[in-house]
């Protein structure tokens, strides 16, 4: 009796011990793949939100700089049209005046009825508070697309002195983000949710309708998720009642969270069935007093579960890997590649067999190979994951960005990394857009001349090296003579195919690398030309008038010539002499230069009669 009670004893204990180490295996193997799907999720919502920034401030700079008021509407709907595509969730862009009237939509040409959207947050946030910066509103129904569940993600536009002129608003429908969730395995009453960071709900899957535009603020889930960035946490949701795991990520540069919440009950059901059959099989054991050998038994066939459930957890793995359009590697602490995903053959260009077993850093284009060195380092000294992009080097020698996460894998007794897992991606695309939209932004649109940003950079630029190399500073300033006149009599296409004569023939005369030939504003032109005395100057200016003129472009209006003629002022600086002297004397030499050349009667060079300030030119 006593041998029998020890040995239903232990077959007891070792049961329960198997079923409370399946039960943390179980809830361990849930927490690490809610991390990595809520990591996923976020990494590509934040990009999404980027991109989605990246086009709202493209357009608001446009807006600055050109004013869509005075542009025709297909230039206008080509301008934005060509950032559409930056985001998938990405659906129009909407430009609201200071009203909160929508004066342009890209998905029509002319918006059919005025539509006001003064009494919508995503509007009255930016007017009543000027430093909202990126806004994203409360889902509502769509009064430009078939009531659709919108979010309006917006930025402030403001005029010149900084009053309110309205907002630039990008439109993404709510199908369109919970279509992006669907698919995914959350268990019966699992839940994956995106939510501004005061609680209102955005998206949902499954999705809810009921639930779109809820503030959860004041629930415990949500106040748990605004105590820090990212974070795991069990609790009773306000919703429903149901008690879930949480796991939540803030996305980066935007006040949103986005969290996986498993219900507890879903966990364990698998666990519970389980610990049922095992229970009732122990009884069975323990009131037949069964041998050792049956003991023995169910050890080895839980230790082929166990070891089953590990040969599919890796096939798992590797499924996905070999599947994703991201690149997976396995690097050690050399920094050898021990394992890539089929994807580096296409982004290396390599076959690989001959990436695997080859040092990362050989790849990486020379000058970023410190950078990425040092951003392993971090990951050595203890940061838990790095975000990086570098650009790398294929065998044919053209060179492609990527963006590349990475983490440590730890070993369990030191805690030190033992190699380092990274997942990376091909944004070459998304670098070009971006260098595009730098480039635009320092671009007259129409004449493709530097514009005055850019103008205003380089006569401080160039004052400041006059000044320290003792050298001469002249400015030209062009104007078209008579010229709206010009638009009134030909039309402003005309006109612009004008200015675009007069943008070539001015550039012409600024070829050297230092020269700098910008529109100024409207019809005028600015030329500024380092290095260059007043008689050069003189000369140049001469010479650009005459040139203009033999264009014989028609200008009835424009009486003697009746042909297209400009009015030149130019002006010479000496900024040495007088270290209180500013560029701003330049500009002002050269705008009444040009205004003495008006009034003598058009077509005409006129110059400064002293440079600025008052000095020799050497």
């Amino acid at each position: 009796m006593i041998t029998g009670a020890l040995l239903a004893a232990g077959v007891f204990l070792t049961v329960a011990a198997v079923l409370l180490d399946v039960r943390q295996d179980a809830w361990d193997r849930v927490r690490d793949a809610s991390a990595n799907l809520t990591l996923a999720v976020e990494r590509d919502l934040s990009s999404e939100i980027r991109a989605i920034d990246l086009t709202l401030r493209a357009v608001a700079g446009l807006m600055a700089r050109t004013g869509f008021e005075h542009s025709s509407a297909d230039l206008r709907e080509a301008l934005v049209l060509e950032r559409l595509s930056s985001s998938r969730y990405l659906d129009a862009v909407v430009i609201l005046d200071e009203h909160g009237d929508a004066m342009f939509d890209t998905r029509q040409h002319i918006l059919p009825t005025t539509v006001n959207f003064s009494e919508q947050d995503v509007f009255a946030a930016h007017r009543d508070r000027p430093d909202v910066g990126l806004f994203i509103s409360a889902p509502y129904p769509s009064r430009l697309v078939d009531r659709l569940w919108t979010i309006g993600v917006s930025r402030r536009l403001s005029y010149p002195n900084g009053n309110f002129a309205g907002v630039v608003l990008a439109a993404v429908q709510v199908q369109d983000l919970q279509a992006a969730f669907e698919g995914m395995r959350l268990g019966s009453r699992g839940t994956m949710t995106l939510i501004r960071e005061d609680g209102v709900v955005l998206a949902r899957n499954p999705a809810d309708a009921r639930l779109l535009g809820r503030d959860l603020g004041s629930a415990g889930p949500v106040r748990q998720m605004q105590l820090a960035r990212s974070g795991q946490f069990l609790a009773v949701a306000a919703i429903d009642g149901v008690e879930r795991f949480y796991t939540y990520r803030h996305l980066d540069g935007a006040p949103l969270i986005f969290n996986v919440a498993l219900a507890v009950s879903d966990i364990y059901d698998s666990w519970w069935r389980k610990a049922a059959l095992i229970s009732g099989l122990t009884g069975i054991l323990v009131i037949a007093m069964l041998t050792m050998v049956i003991r023995l038994h169910r050890e080895l066939a839980r230790r082929k579960d166990a070891e089953l459930a590990t040969r599919r957890s890796e096939t798992s793995f590797r499924l996905l890997a070999e599947n994703s359009s991201d690149m997976v590697s396995h690097i050690d602490l050399v920094g050898r590649r021990l394992y890539v995903s089929p994807a580096a053959a296409e982004i290396f260009a390599r076959p690989l067999e001959e990436l695997m077993g080859r040092a990362a850093l050989d790849d990486v284009a020379p000058e970023d190979r410190t950078f990425v060195q040092n951003s392993f380092r971090r990951l050595w000294r203890g940061e838990r994951t790095i975000t990086f992009e570098a650009r790398i080097l294929r065998p044919d020698g053209e060179q492609v960005w990527i963006e590349a996460s990475a983490r440590p894998l730890l070993n369990d007794a030191t805690g030190k990394p033992e190699g380092y897992v990274t997942v990376a991606r091909d944004v070459t695309d998304r670098k070009l857009a971006e260098a595009r939209l730098t480039a635009l932004a320092r671009t007259d649109a129409l004449t493709d001349l530097a514009n005055r940003r850019v103008f205003d950079e380089a006569l401080d630029r160039e004052w400041h090296r006059a000044r320290r190399n003792e050298a001469p500073l002249s400015l030209l300033l062009i104007d078209a003579d008579r010229f709206k006149l010009f638009n009134d009599s030909y039309g402003h296409l005309a006109g612009d195919a004008c200015l675009q004569r007069l943008a070539d023939a001015a550039a012409e005369i600024g070829r050297r690398p230092a020269d700098v030939v910008a529109r100024y504003g409207g019809e005028e032109f600015a030329i500024l030309l380092p290095k260059t005395g007043a008689a050069d100057a003189g000369l140049l200016a001469e010479g650009l008038r005459a040139h203009i003129e033999t264009l014989a472009l028609p200008h009835e209006a424009n009486p003697p010539a009746g042909v297209v003629t400009v009015s030149i002022g130019v002006a010479t600086a000496c900024p040495w002499p007088a270290p209180d002297c500013t560029p701003v004397a330049l500009v002002a030499a050269a705008d009444a230069s040009l205004y003495r050349a008006k009034q003598s009667g058009r077509n005409r060079v006129v110059a400064a009669p002293d440079t600025v300030p008052m000095g020799s030119v050497r």
